[in-house]
């Protein structure tokens, strides 16, 4: 059978394939030739993650995790198949045959499934102005800090791709101030300047709330699906 390895940024997104904990850039095998590693957030810490996964002589990269939604039609909880990876100017193509067989199989599920493309960004996509301004410049459905790195390893290593993300938080969200300045890569806030910030702009602690409620909606989806599709090795055969 072909070994598939998948890639997450957090571990609660973890969570939704394997319920115990994992070391940062250390894959493990969480079901006979599928892999995870979690890789922490961003373009370069997921690109050292699908080079694990390379040693493991794996014959596709899945990204999987959540992405926030750049387009006012695209709401929490809607999970999206992209056809292509949009990265500045490139764009990295996933695999048809492969993404089709998986949408097929989630139009049987409670899931809205959507299949246009994601951005994937180097910087977090912060306020509102941000994304409309992504939205404009790419025509992206949502955008995500690890996705790029994933698919363009793997095109550059003639290897299967699939991303497959549950949307967080909406296009009218924005990421409030604690989040973007006293969280780590791991997304885990430093407390102490976490709780100041809240503090100093009460403003935000609603911003907050909206943005844990829509990362639980999202973190639902992908549990909904994950257990199913470990068990059909997520529908993945040698293209």
């Amino acid at each position: 059978m072909s070994r598939l390895g998948i890639i997450v940024a957090l571990p609660a997104e973890a969570k939704s394939l394997y319920s115990k904990k994992l070391k940062i850039a250390l894959p493990i095998e969480i079901q006979k030739d599928i892999f995870i590693c979690l890789s922490g957030i961003g373009y370069d810490s997921a690109q050292i993650a699908a080079k694990k996964l390379l040693a493991l002589k794996v014959d596709a990269l899945i990204s999987w995790g959540v992405a926030g939604a750049i387009d006012s039609s695209v709401n929490s909880g809607d999970l999206i198949l992209p056809k292509s990876i949009i990265n500045q100017d490139k764009q990295g193509l996933i695999s048809t045959e492969w993404r089709e067989r998986i949408s097929d199989y989630l139009q049987q599920t409670s899931s809205r499934i959507l299949t246009g493309n994601i951005a994937s960004s180097k910087t977090i996509c912060a306020t509102v102005t941000d994304k409309n301004n992504l939205l404009a410049a790419t025509g992206a459905l949502a955008v995500d800090m690890e996705s790029a790195a994933i698919v363009e390893t793997a095109l550059a290593h003639q290897l299967d791709c699939l991303v497959i993300r549950a949307v967080a938080d909406n296009a009218n969200t924005a990421i409030p101030e604690a989040v973007l300045d006293h969280t780590d890569n791991m997304g885990r806030p430093r407390i102490f300047k976490f709780v100041w910030s809240c503090l100093f702009k009460p403003a935000q602690i609603r911003e907050l709330f909206n943005l844990a409620r829509a990362y639980k909606i999202s973190l639902k989806t992908l549990s909904s699906i994950g257990v199913d599709l470990k068990k059909e090795h997520f529908f993945y055969l040698d293209i």
